[in-house]
């Protein structure tokens, strides 16, 4: 009780206080970038007990929206050159232009495993692109369903085939994507940084057991588990396929994360920082719906991270000198620890030659989340417009 005493009349309530705050905070940090994240790096799917047969076979199902010639010429050649024997790849095309369907029916006699449907839309009837899925699933041969879009490639050869080994353990399946952003500069890094976190705070909830996202270049399901819950929910949103919907049939049991250099998808992004911040609004429309578990868990780190760099700089500047270099010391640590969780995780979502650079989000990080949350998307992500 005399140690106590001495320490507060020595330091004050308010500096105990203070210190007080700031263990709590770096406690917080702590948990999030040592054990949560970290998890990232310590999960390997090969843990988990294969409950279905090897090599099963694969359809991955494209919705494609209008004349797209870059899909056309570079990414489904890149897709239809999988390794793997037992895949196909099922395009379902919404759009009237018959030249172009024509392009792809002769593709088709080129690579049997090609598979087409054509869907009629116009300004009268909009076809969601939930609408074109399901028609891509009544039309493809195998049982389970691997979903890409548009604008994406694998980065590898043996996309397929590794993650058909999640259909070997689950019956939801989910990889990591990047965002293709080439340009140099702080923005473009800003932008990558901020994606890179947010991968990695859904990631670390599904290798929990705690699923509420995924890039929608790179998820899938089984025909039974679709057959089971009468197909995709939120029919309102034009959007919602791969965290709406998979929140619905997702668990512990079911899911399976392939964390794998070749389980990477190569998402297309803007390059203008104003297109960037209105494509991520577009895409965050959904977040309303989303359960309370992960607006909590996103919201802790951002904030106390917030708070840890503003109780560490007025504890810097108004508590007692040993205090200040405890304070110092502590502020390094989690320094070390966030570049060391950082880098590590990064190489399991693909993202190696960022996270150097991880320091930029770490301080700015919770302003850019606020900017993105200042105001909604200009688009309304509904079936019907």
């Amino acid at each position: 009780m005399q140690f106590f005493d001495n320490i507060l009349a020595h330091y004050g309530w308010q500096g105990l206080a203070l210190l007080g705050v700031f263990i709590t905070l770096f406690a917080v940090q702590f948990y999030y970038y040592a054990i949560a994240y970290n998890r990232i790096y310590n999960f390997r799917l090969v843990r988990t007990l294969k409950k279905r047969c090897s090599d099963p076979g694969v359809s991955v199902i494209i919705a494609l929206r209008g004349e797209n010639e870059y899909f056309l010429s570079h990414e489904l050649p890149t897709i239809l050159a999988q390794e793997y024997d037992y895949y196909e790849v099922v395009v379902v095309y919404i759009g009237g232009d018959a030249d172009f369907y024509g392009e792809l029916q002769r593709m088709r006699e080129v690579h049997p495993h090609l598979r087409l449907t054509k869907m009629g839309g116009n300004e009268r009837l909009y076809i969601t692109t939930k609408q074109a899925l399901n028609v891509g699933i009544k039309s493809a041969q195998y049982d389970n369903f691997l979903f890409t879009m548009p604008g994406s490639l694998p980065r590898s050869e043996q996309w397929v085939k590794v993650m058909s080994r999640g259909f070997e353990r689950g019956m939801v399946v989910v990889g990591p994507s990047v965002p293709a952003i080439e340009e140099a500069g702080f923005r473009p890094t800003l932008m990558r940084l901020t994606e890179m976190h947010r991968s990695r705070n859904a990631f670390a909830q599904a290798v929990s057991g705690r699923f509420y996202w995924a890039p929608r270049s790179n998820f899938g399901f089984t025909r039974k588990l679709y057959n089971s819950t009468r197909g995709f929910d939120h029919l309102n949103l034009d959007l919602g396929e791969n965290d709406l919907y998979m929140q619905a049939i997702a668990n512990p049991r079911r899911t399976a994360v392939v964390l794998s250099p070749h389980a990477v998808t190569v998402e297309e992004r803007p390059s203008e920082w104003r297109d960037w911040l209105e494509l991520t609004r577009y895409n965050d429309t959904t977040l309303a719906y989303y359960p309370t578990s992960y607006k909590t868990f996103r919201n802790w780190e951002r904030y106390s991270r917030m708070l840890f760099f503003l109780v560490a700089l007025v504890a810097l500047v108004v508590l007692p000198t040993e205090l200040k270099i405890g304070v110092m010391v502590a502020t390094i640590v989690r320094y070390l620890i966030v570049v060391w969780s950082s880098r590590r995780t990064a190489h399991k979502l693909g993202e190696n030659n960022i996270a150097w650079r991880y320091w930029i989000y770490d301080l700015i990080g919770p302003v850019v989340d606020l900017i993105i949350e200042r105001r909604s998307s200009r688009e309304t992500a509904s079936a019907w417009r």
